[in-house]
């Protein structure tokens, strides 16, 4: 092999691992540390424009890595605003609403986390599409992920507060199939 195209591989190896560490590691860094200084920004968030604003930075950041974990980290920060009992619905409803299309819809742990939204949503507000968004979201998990227990349970628990006796006994069925062990939900069914 001659020097000139040693020097041509060794330029082009150089060149692919800076390449690599830009995108494998600075690019997803500094996407991290975008969304700690929104976090940090947060106590000084006065209206909901504020917030949109504050973390339209974060997702308009791009990285090739990071975004799953910063739609993740916000929307369970989300859920526990959300689920607060004195947070006022139309800031709950506009937090769900900003998070949603941001979720991955073939992602369980996504759809699971907004369908949990929108059952706490349905519990403020009372108004059906709110549970009909949270069945759905769940039914999209639940074809992901037919065995996965957070999706069974959440849809156990869905029903269980609707009052649905039988889609609770459809789920608890499904449940018992796969965890025949299960002494709460055996419990649980033996009321409805």
């Amino acid at each position: 092999m001659n020097n000139e195209l040693k020097k041509i591989i060794i330029f082009i190896g150089v060149i692919l691992a800076v390449l690599s560490i830009y995108f494998g590691s600075l690019l997803p860094f500094a996407k991290s540390k975008t969304y700690i200084n929104a976090l940090n920004k947060m106590p000084s968030v006065k209206s909901l424009e504020d917030f949109k604003n504050n973390f339209d930075v974060v997702f308009d950041f791009y990285s090739p890595v990071g975004d799953e974990e910063t739609e993740k980290f916000l929307s369970s920060s989300i859920l526990g605003i959300v689920s607060q009992k004195e947070q006022p619905e139309n800031v709950s409803r506009y937090l769900v609403e900003y998070i949603e299309p941001k979720l991955q819809k073939n992602n369980v742990r996504h759809l699971i986390m907004i369908g949990q939204m929108y059952m706490v949503l349905w519990q403020k507000s009372g108004k059906e599409e709110d549970f009909v968004k949270a069945e759905e979201y769940y039914y999209q998990a639940l074809s992901i992920g037919p065995k996965l227990p957070p999706v069974l349970y959440g849809l156990f628990d869905l029903y269980q507060a609707k009052g649905d006796t039988a889609k609770i006994r459809e789920i608890s069925e499904r449940i018992l199939q796969l965890w025949p062990e299960d002494e709460k939900i055996k419990s649980l069914i033996t009321n409805y």
